[in-house]
């Protein structure tokens, strides 16, 4: 614990600016603690105690999920080791369609429903079976690309125009590579960048 007197000077300084009816209240005999402190021992809930004797009592499963399920229950957080942000919320393995003489890149429906259109106005999807315009940054070169973002009937949603030229032939992209996606909500278009290339 640390009184007044043993904060750094400058703390003490910008303290003695506030009028004096504020500085008073530090002059109390109260101590300020500069601990951290992540728990307090005397602190633990029933529920801790209850889990922590289950886990005492409980074998652990043969590949470890038992622990894990256990931990997330009790603490209500889950333990999953996540080592960054991937942006790249649509993944796409290049097939043989996306390079062949149809120039198109198609993306799977249900990764464009939950991580593009959420992001778009009613207007801007009621046009996507005609067919949008919108801009693709190649992130890796960092250049601009015009493009149409369209739905099929079938529900499928694709990349036209200028995909070939544009994607294909400079990138240099055949089957097997992988290619990742993302609606930049704040520029207003999808970003895209070859994750792995053969």
């Amino acid at each position: 614990m640390a009184q007044l007197s043993d904060l750094p000077k400058d703390l003490i300084e910008i303290i003695l600016e506030y009028p004096t009816d504020v500085v008073d209240l530090y002059n109390y005999r109260h101590e300020i603690s500069l601990d951290l402190k992540l728990d307090c021992a005397s602190c633990v809930t029933t529920k801790r105690k209850s889990c922590e004797n289950s886990a005492k009592l409980t074998p652990p499963s043969s590949s470890g999920r038992g622990i894990k399920r256990m931990k997330h229950n009790c603490r209500e957080v889950s333990l999953e080791l996540k080592l960054g942000f991937d942006p790249w919320v649509i993944k796409k393995t290049i097939q043989t369609s996306d390079v062949g003489d149809l120039a198109k890149l198609l993306l799977a429906a249900g990764l464009v429903e939950q991580h593009i259109l959420p992001m778009w106005d009613a207007e801007t999807i009621e046009k996507i079976q005609d067919g949008v315009g919108v801009v693709v940054w190649d992130s890796d070169t960092k250049s601009e690309h015009q493009m149409d973002f369209k739905q099929w009937k079938s529900g499928s949603y694709v990349l036209i125009k200028q995909w070939k030229n544009e994607f294909v032939i400079r990138r240099k992209l055949k089957r097997g590579d992988e290619v990742g996606l993302y609606w930049d909500q704040i520029n207003s278009r999808f970003n895209f960048s070859v994750l792995k290339q053969l």
